[in-house]
């Protein structure tokens, strides 16, 4: 199946999202819209972006309450519906005329009721995408609450990314162990996977027991009689990296453009426990990764 409807939260507060992050999204969606063949006909089929700004709801709880607390919430609810207002109006204007479709929605929620209506609205979409900034506890725990309770693949990258970010997936790494996030995942990646012109799938052969890791052989196999150019390779970690700085060297080694994994971790009274590699990669993400769960 094509992702051909994706979900842009707008965050818009305390910080809003940055123009060259909203940028960085058209782009990619711009490219999953490239014309293709249905019985027999060229025709384009445009993807849709559905972004929704979220305004948060500012109220007594939020802040330690002073003397001056009330003036301060009013400045601060303030701030947050103009933040809401521009990162709706660049949308706008950095969608307009590009060869996608647009919907843009404002919504006003607290903290709380924010996480609850993006999952919601990730349930009804292919795929989420969320710009991610390096070891902001917001940004993380809106990511984790999409990747574990919304049923889609979530694609994240960071905001104020070090290298220029890929407007296509040329280059795909696929971390696989075997597991069933990790199939799950490929499953998911499989639109991105069968346009790329190179996939690497491989797998740590000394981090943990891993039984079915093998069975990444003949995903590859598979991608091959389809005419995707794969390959999969088990790669020793060495024992000063952690399973975390092992993927990031691997995928800055080979210059991939996305990252797929599965991510690891579960929930309890709705805080998460989550896996050594996936809390490495949410915290401080170098390029484009899709994860699911």
């Amino acid at each position: 199946m094509a992702i051909r409807d994706v979900f842009f939260p707008l965050l818009s507060y305390p910080k809003p999202i940055h123009a060259a992050a909203i940028g960085a999204v058209v782009d990619l969606v711009e490219n999953l819209s490239k014309p293709c063949d249905q019985g027999g006909a060229h025709r384009q089929i445009r993807t849709r972006i559905s972004a929704l700004v979220l305004e948060t709801k500012i109220e007594p709880g939020l802040y330690f309450e002073g003397a001056h607390i009330g003036e301060f919430l009013e400045t601060e609810a303030r701030r947050s519906a103009a933040n809401a207002r521009n990162l709706a109006k660049i949308f706008r204007k950095i969608a307009t005329d590009r060869p996608v479709l647009t919907k843009c929605s404002t919504e006003q929620r607290t903290p709380f009721e924010s996480l609850r209506l993006l999952v919601e609205e990730a349930r009804v979409h292919h795929m989420t995408v969320l710009p991610i900034r390096k070891d902001n506890g917001q940004d993380q725990d809106v990511a984790e609450h999409l990747i574990f309770e919304s049923g889609r693949p979530v694609l994240i990258f960071p905001e104020r990314a070090a290298r220029p970010l890929a407007k296509s997936f040329a280059n795909i790494a696929v971390a696989w162990d075997g597991s069933r996030p990790a199939a799950r995942a490929v499953g998911d990646a499989m639109p991105f996977l069968r346009r790329a012109s190179r996939v690497r799938i491989f797998s740590a052969t000394d981090d943990k027991p891993m039984p079915s890791a093998p069975r990444g052989r003949e995903i590859a196999q598979q991608l091959n009689s389809e005419g995707v150019d794969t390959i999969y390779e088990e790669v020793k970690k060495s024992d000063q990296h952690s399973i975390g700085s092992f993927i990031e060297n691997y995928i800055a080694d080979h210059n991939s453009d996305l990252l797929v994994m599965g991510a690891y971790g579960h929930s309890k009274l709705r805080e998460f426990v989550l896996g050594g590699a996936t809390r490495s990669v949410l915290m401080n993400p170098l390029s484009w990764l899709m994860l699911s769960h």
